[in-house]
C-alpha cells in the first residue's frame, strides 16, 4: 500500500515538473517571431507590390510609451497612403531579462521591432553607432534573402514628428530614380569638429538615403568600423574617407527644426505663434524635433492633420 502510495506521488511530481517546465519555456520562448533577427521584413523579400520607403525610428529597449504615441500619430496619419513601411529600433536593455517578456509582448502585438542584441542600450549607443549597425543588419538581411528591397530608408529620432506625406509628395517622390542621395539637414564637419578640412554631414534628428547609400554605409563602416563619433559626423567621415561620391539634399530651416518646449503650448497657431524655434518654419515644417516630454509631442502632433500643417494657408 505504502509503495503504491510512493508511486502514485512520484507520477504526480514528475508531471507536475513536466507542466512546470512546458510552462517556463514557453514563457521563455513565446511562438511568435524572434527579435534577435526580427523579421519584420517580409516586404523586403516578397514579390507582391510593397511600400518604396522605409521609417526607422531609433528607440530605447524601455520607451514604450513613446513608441505608442508616435503610432498613434503621424504614424497613424499618414499610414494610409501607402507610401511608407515603419520599423522600431532598439538595443539590449541593461535588465534585459527584466524587460524582455514586455519587449517581446509588445512586438507580438505589433510586429515592428527590430532588436539589435549584440549591442547595449545607453545614450552614447544611441548617438553613435546605433543607427550604423542596424543598417549594417539591414544589409546582412537583403544578402542573405535576397528580394527588392525599399528605394529610400529613413532614419527618425523619437523626439520628432514627421509629415510623411509632404516629405514623400515633395522630396522622395521627385527622386525616385535617384542614387547616392541624401536628404537632410546639412552639418559641416569643420564647423562640428575645428578640423580644416571640411565636407558635409547629415543632420542626425531626420535623414533619409537611397538604398544604395545604406549598402555603401554597411561595408565602409565593417571596413573601418569608427567608434566614438557622433552620429551625424560619423556618416559625413565614411564617405569622405571611403572617397564615395554623393549628393546632399538640404532640409533647411523652414522644414526641420528643433522645438522651444519651455515657451511652446501648442494652442491658437496662428495667431499667437509660440516659439517653436524659426517662426515661420511650421507653416511648412515636416521635421519638428526635440519633443521631450510626451505633452509637447501631443500638441505638435496636434498642429498636423493627412494634409500636413493643419494652418498652412490661413497663416501664409
Amino acid at each position: 500500500m505504502v509503495q503504491a502510495l510512493n508511486r502514485k506521488y512520484i507520477l504526480y511530481f514528475v508531471l507536475g515538473t513536466a507542466i512546470a517546465l512546458f510552462l517556463i519555456l514557453a514563457f521563455i520562448h513565446p511562438g511568435h517571431p524572434s527579435l534577435q533577427f526580427q523579421d519584420k521584413f517580409p516586404s523586403l523579400f516578397k514579390e507582391t507590390a510593397k511600400a518604396p520607403w522605409l521609417i526607422a525610428t531609433m528607440s530605447a529597449a524601455w520607451s514604450q510609451q513613446r513608441r505608442n504615441i508616435i503610432r498613434a500619430t503621424w504614424q497613424h496619419t499618414y499610414r494610409s497612403s501607402g507610401h511608407f513601411d515603419t520599423v522600431f529600433v532598439i538595443a539590449k536593455a541593461k535588465d534585459h531579462d527584466l524587460w524582455e517578456p514586455l519587449i517581446r509582448q509588445e512586438n507580438a502585438t505589433w510586429g515592428d521591432l527590430v532588436l539589435l542584441d549584440h549591442i547595449e542600450e545607453d545614450r552614447d549607443i544611441a548617438n553613435t553607432i546605433k543607427p550604423i549597425e542596424f543598417y549594417k543588419h539591414l544589409v546582412h538581411k537583403h544578402e542573405a534573402e535576397g528580394g527588392e528591397p525599399w528605394k529610400f530608408v529613413s532614419k527618425v529620432d523619437d523626439d520628432s514628428y514627421l509629415d510623411a506625406t509632404t516629405f514623400y509628395n515633395e522630396f522622395l517622390l521627385p527622386r525616385v530614380d535617384c542614387n547616392d542621395t541624401i536628404i537632410a539637414r546639412y552639418l559641416s564637419w569643420a564647423a562640428m569638429t575645428g578640423d580644416k578640412v571640411d565636407y558635409p554631414c547629415p543632420g542626425g534628428q531626420f535623414y533619409t538615403m537611397s538604398w544604395d547609400i545604406v549598402e555603401t554605409l554597411a561595408r565602409l563602416h565593417t571596413e573601418n568600423p569608427i567608434q566614438g563619433l557622433m552620429e551625424d559626423g560619423m556618416l559625413g567621415k565614411l564617405l569622405y574617407e571611403g572617397k564615395h561620391p554623393w549628393e546632399l539634399v538640404r532640409l533647411n530651416d523652414s522644414r526641420a527644426f528643433d522645438i522651444n518646449e519651455d515657451t511652446f503650448h501648442g494652442q491658437g497657431m496662428p495667431p499667437e505663434k509660440p516659439d517653436l524655434g524659426p517662426v515661420e518654419a511650421m507653416t511648412m515644417a515636416v521635421n519638428p524635433h526635440k519633443m521631450k516630454k510626451d505633452e509637447s509631442y501631443l500638441k505638435v502632433a496636434a498642429l498636423f492633420d493627412e494634409h500636413g500643417f493643419k494652418n498652412k494657408i490661413s497663416s501664409g
